[in-house]
């Protein structure tokens, strides 16, 4: 890893596959928030989600890695996929800290899984380790007619200072923003339906991903 960027994103999830509404998400957030690259961290055991359906985590970061060639400011991680045990965000980021201790953090996730974050590991000490970007890929701003129980669970309530609609900040000094990207009516689930039925994929993936999945046989005969 380079250790002179000085503002990095961490983007985690199953990515089961990756797509390009991760891809044009990834891209849009590294753009807005002026970060030099932006990490996407497939999750090899999320504790959220269990592994039933998962393909499994070397193919989903091999996918990742051919889905970002070519961009510089897109990469895979792997450091999910090596460690043993759950896939906890908290000790994602700690590693982050120690390998760029310069580096300011921004971690990415989706409105969805902020609304569980309150029962994440950790879940207040994560905010003294990077700034947080959530977004909205549905083309709404959920945030902004979210009433306070829902912006901040029990376990976060005493923990932000409001400083506009979009943009809170902990005590920690990190921030907490929510940021609407270029909806893209394309998911995961929504893929693996079609492989499963053996349609085609074409244009809601990268080429060398559906070559991928296709060389592989992941996702076919059984729908998920």
């Amino acid at each position: 890893m380079d250790r002179s960027a000085s503002r990095l994103g961490i983007f985690g999830g199953t990515f089961n596959p990756v797509h390009y509404g991760h891809l044009r998400a990834a891209e849009e957030v590294r753009e807005a928030f002026g970060l030099e690259r932006v990490y996407l961290v497939p999750s090899a055991r999320p504790p959220h989600k269990g592994e039933g359906g998962l393909a499994p985590a070397g193919h989903r970061l091999d996918m990742v890695r051919r889905a970002v060639r070519g961009n510089p400011g897109l990469y895979g991680c792997s450091y999910e996929c090596r460690k043993p045990g759950p896939s906890y965000s908290i000790e994602t980021l700690s590693w982050f800290h120690r390998r760029h201790p310069a580096a300011e953090l921004f971690f990415i996730m989706g409105w969805d899984a902020w609304l569980e974050i309150d029962s994440w590991h950790s879940c207040r000490e994560l905010f003294t380790l990077a700034n947080f970007i959530v977004i909205s890929r549905s083309g709404c701003q959920p945030w902004l007619e979210a009433g306070p129980e829902e912006l901040f669970p029990f376990a976060l309530k005493d923990l932000f200072c409001y400083e506009n609609r979009s943009c809170y900040q902990a005590g920690s000094g990190k921030k907490l923003y929510f940021f609407a990207v270029s909806r893209l009516d394309v998911s995961a689930s929504r893929i693996r339906r079609e492989a499963a039925a053996g349609r085609s994929l074409r244009y809601l993936l990268p080429d060398s991903v559906i070559g991928y999945i296709d060389s592989h046989q992941l996702y076919r005969g059984e729908e998920r």
